[in-house]
């Protein structure tokens, strides 16, 4: 993702590819205090987070072979997780390569990797949202199409949309400064919003006594707050900033602004499988009772 972010900045100053290259990873060298924080979060974010996935992994691997009915969620989940384990499984990779290797080419294959993060992710969470909303709020209508190969194909959707876009990073310079790549955020925020909202009012009706939560209930507000609080914290920053980059000279953007905003996508990635093993009961902390 860097790699288009600076392309542009670089090809109006610089003419030779190796210069650029070399500009590439140097370009920060006064200004690295963006670069520093990033390298440090996203070390310790994908030391955690990717255990996390990797565990989700297995309990939902657990969880077929114990013969329990796979729910719609669990699809969008394990799609969701896989792309966080590939993407937090390459940071590390992706922090030494940018801070000591400067290998171009595995530069390049990162930046489609980054896809997954900005691309994927934000509509695999719309979907797991979606799912919830229908289940909460149009029960009767979701027991009747609660069969698994819509759900697949939004997948397969999903996917195709994702390594297209990441593709296109790698092919287009400058892609990342155009509007098209906001839209998965820009779909994503509102609909999480609006879902999140319907699904507390009908909770709230559906128990004006006050009375405890039906555990299936209960179980999807987590997921939907949860998904809600990782969307705000992973998308919304970088939406706001990127509405005003115009108001900052370009190097003070890539380098004090974007390396930041990364750490941002990659906290997504990584706190969304610990808060999905906290709903199953297997870590010590309570969000939500």
């Amino acid at each position: 993702m860097l790699l288009n972010m600076t392309s542009q900045f670089l090809n109006s100053t610089i003419n030779s590819t190796d210069s650029m290259e070399t500009d590439y990873f140097t370009i920060c060298s006064d200004m690295y205090e963006g670069v520093v924080f990033w390298a440090c979060s996203s070390v310790v974010l994908s030391l955690f987070g990717f255990p996390a996935c990797v565990t989700v992994l297995w309990e939902l691997f657990q969880k077929h072979r114990r013969g329990t009915p796979t729910t719609p969620n669990d699809v969008f989940m394990l799609n969701l997780t896989v792309m966080d384990s590939v993407f937090l499984g390459f940071m590390p990779t992706s922090v030494c390569n940018y801070l000591f290797w400067h290998n171009w080419t595995f530069e390049t294959f990162l930046n489609f990797l980054y896809s997954l993060s900005l691309i994927g992710r934000p509509l695999f969470m719309t979907c797991i949202c979606l799912d919830c909303y229908l289940a909460v709020v149009h029960p009767i209508m979701y027991r009747a199409r609660k069969g698994l190969t819509s759900r697949v194909l939004m997948c397969v959707v999903v996917w195709a949309v994702t390594l297209a876009y990441g593709t296109a990073f790698i092919l287009i310079d400058g892609l990342y400064y155009q509007p098209i790549t906001l839209w998965p955020q820009l779909i994503t925020l509102p609909t999480i919003g609006v879902c999140d909202f319907f699904i507390l009012r009908a909770l709230k009706s559906s128990d004006p006594a006050g009375r405890d939560l039906h555990p299936q209930k209960k179980k999807a507000l987590q997921i939907i707050i949860n998904s809600l609080v990782m969307t705000v914290i992973t998308y919304l920053s970088p939406v706001l900033v990127f509405s005003m980059r115009t108001m900052m000279p370009g190097k003070v953007f890539l380098c004090f602004a974007i390396f930041p905003l990364i750490s941002f996508t990659t906290a997504g990635s990584a706190l969304m499988p610990v808060l999905y093993l906290n709903n199953l009961g297997k870590l010590g902390f309570i969000f939500i009772h």
